[in-house]
């Protein structure tokens, strides 16, 4: 097996915790490893993808529209009407 050597930044509070693992004895790279492991498998266990609508809504929770944003005169779920708006957009600019 090859190994390639990956670098992690930590912060402080990590930093001091992983001198004292380090120190007890408990080898960094395993403790890593173990974790991708651990984590790999929980990911593939679950299997199910995640639900489109509730990543959406944490996105729009997360990054919500400015207030005082002018509702848009093309639905933005027809790509057609987006591409031509966007286009228009783009030409107007160059005027």
């Amino acid at each position: 097996m090859s190994s390639r050597l990956v670098n992690v930044r930590l912060d402080e509070r990590r930093l001091e915790r992983a001198r004292r693992l380090r120190a007890k004895g408990i080898t960094l790279s395993d403790l890593v490893r173990d974790a991708i492991d651990r984590q790999y498998e929980q990911l593939v266990k679950s299997g199910k993808r995640r639900d489109i609508d509730a990543v959406m809504n944490e996105i729009y929770e997360r990054y919500p529209d400015p207030s005082g944003l002018r509702p848009r005169d093309y639905d933005v779920h027809d790509r057609r009407a987006a591409r031509q708006a966007i286009v228009h957009k783009l030409r107007s600019k160059r005027r």
